[in-house]
């Protein structure tokens, strides 16, 4: 579907939807063959007043539109961003279910002016595109195509219409790589190895962004031994993602490190089969780094300062030659690690991957993201994301990153009693703390990372919670939310 932005008036545009958002009580000026529809409806007690309610109206007469939908916001006091993208994402889905091939989002004057251009265009842009999102399931006998082929968001004209356009296509940019991102952790284990993650990963190479993959020899002459005692359980063999984007002037290195677990069955310590099926998101913290650099390559993002990008992927199975609880490993920075409980074999591979990047990039500031923990769950819910970290000032551009992008994040704390908890009895760690004894799982897992950041900056995103089985919000409705690529994309903006 394409996305634009168009100037002029919306009922001289030939469209078969006209959707008109427009807050509660706002005058509606509206050409007469819809004027006595609207008549009509107000009549009946039909006009929608509530947030997202709509209602559905036919021209009487000539119209260069087969249909309008009135589209409420609700009350100008409570219009904001993200309900702009939940509006945008229900015009497009009208339009599917009614088969329209185009559709024109336009927006009252009132509620135009809640927010500025630039940036209403970007809310309206992303929601239409993730709005439009359908993971393409295979399946013996194809579903049929999309039918919205184009949406046309109206703008004011004038000034505001460069930025509103810019924002439109930065939104549409922004949604198109969460979309990409969805659909890589929406594939089952067997459609989404290690090697096929890689190969999606080297699709995004050109001449903004530089892929390489290191497989499992090259890792062992990293003595990434951590990570690929997980990988043991698997006949499929373990990847490292490395992306680097580096646009000329570039003083600072950024790294954003994610979780790339393909499938995570539990290892020894296996996992119930109830949901089992489910571990296909284990992935997401790796799938939300490469929707950012989606966007770095197709031009939906940039920043002044080198991105590098680094996903650990592996499977973690209980085959003959897995590790076992109770084994001890040595981790790429050469501490060593006991294995309590194989299940914790996030934080192994990532202790890996965190290493690396400190020590061949020396980063200013470096992310990770990860369905790390079930407690997570316990602690915030679906909605919100954990952010755990070793400097203040980073945590906080998070937060804030959260708020802009509409990922929201929450800060738990990292204190010395936490670190205390993961060190080892047999070893200089262990993987796990004492569970109920201690609690704070999600902040044992960040505990246990610290150890292989350095000094440098860090912040860590466990997004067990948000990463798929989130309230349905009209742009997302089931499956991997995407949760984070919009966060890295406004985090290495702004630096």
């Amino acid at each position: 579907m394409q996305i634009t932005c168009k100037a002029g008036s919306p009922f001289a545009t030939k469209s078969e939807l006209l959707v008109l958002l427009h807050t509660t009580g706002e005058k509606l000026a509206l050409p007469d063959s819809f004027a006595k529809a609207l008549k009509a409806a107000k009549a009946a007690g039909d006009l929608p007043t509530e947030v997202r309610a709509s209602c559905l109206l036919y021209p009487v007469g000539a119209a260069r539109q087969k249909r309008l939908l009135l589209l409420s916001a609700g009350p100008k006091t409570d219009v904001n961003e993200d309900g702009m993208r939940r509006l945008a994402a229900i015009a497009v889905q009208r339009a599917e279910d009614l088969g329209a091939a185009t559709v024109v989002l336009c927006i009252a004057e009132k509620l135009s002016n809640s927010m500025t251009p630039a940036r209403l265009g970007l809310c309206l842009g992303e929601g239409a595109q993730m709005g439009a999102y359908r993971y393409a399931v295979p399946k013996k006998e194809k579903d049929k195509p999309a039918a919205v082929k184009n949406c046309y968001v109206m703008s004011m004209g004038g000034k505001a219409q460069k930025a509103a356009s810019d924002g439109v296509k930065r939104g549409a940019g922004r949604g198109a790589s969460v979309n990409f991102t969805r659909s890589l952790c929406n594939a089952s284990g067997n459609r989404m190895t290690p090697t096929l993650l890689a190969k999606a990963a080297k699709a995004l190479g050109n001449t903004k962004v530089r892929v390489r993959v290191l497989d499992e020899a090259q890792m062992k002459r990293e003595k990434m031994g951590a990570l690929l005692g997980v990988s043991r359980g698997s006949s499929e063999p373990a990847k490292l993602i490395v992306l680097d984007y580096k646009p000329k002037g570039a003083k600072k290195t950024l790294c954003v490190v994610g979780k790339g677990l393909t499938f995570d069955a539990g290892g020894i310590s296996l996992k119930p089969s109830g949901t089992m099926d489910e571990m296909r998101y284990d992935m997401c913290g790796g799938g939300a780094v490469l929707g950012l650099f989606h966007a770095l390559s197709s031009g939906a993002a940039s920043s002044k300062q080198r991105i590098v990008g680094i996903v650990a992927a592996s499977e973690n199975l209980p085959d003959g030659d897995a590790q076992k609880p109770g084994d001890v490993v040595t981790a790429k920075n050469g501490l060593t690690i006991e294995i309590l409980n194989t299940d914790a074999e996030g934080r192994l591979i990532l202790a890996d991957a965190l290493t690396y990047a400190v020590e061949h990039y020396k980063p200013q500031a470096m992310v990770d993201l990860a369905t790390l923990t079930g407690a997570v769950i316990i602690a915030l819910g679906h909605e919100v994301s954990a952010a755990i970290g070793n400097d203040q000032k980073l945590v906080d551009e998070i937060l804030e990153r959260g708020k802009s992008s509409g990922d929201a994040m929450w800060q738990l704390p990292l204190w010395c009693v936490h670190k205390e908890q993961m060190k080892g009895k047999y070893a200089d760690l262990r993987n796990i703390n004492s569970g109920k004894a201690d609690g704070g799982g999600s902040i044992a897992g960040a505990a246990f990372l610290s150890n292989f950041v350095g000094d440098t900056p860090w912040v860590h995103l466990d997004i067990a919670g948000s990463a798929w089985n989130a309230k349905a919000k009209d742009y997302y409705r089931g499956g991997a939310t995407g949760v984070g690529v919009r966060l890295l994309i406004d985090w290495v903006a702004s630096r």
